[in-house]
């Protein structure tokens, strides 16, 4: 399931990005509109869960 949150928050990025690009704003609305939309279905992405990085003393 995270898999595919994390492909459709790619594919929002990407049409944010075509929005960004296009010189026609009634294009550049849709774009944003199907990205949000896609956003909304992907939902908040859980915190990752990999190994975290050991703390590093220094002496001073």
């Amino acid at each position: 399931m995270a898999q595919n949150r994390f492909h459709t928050r790619q594919a929002a990025m990407a049409l944010l990005k075509m929005a960004k690009a296009t010189s026609d704003p009634n294009v550049a609305a849709r774009l944003v509109e199907a990205a949000a939309e896609l956003k909304e279905q992907a939902g908040e992405l859980p915190p990752p869960t990999g190994p975290k990085a050991a703390d590093i003393q220094t002496e001073g």
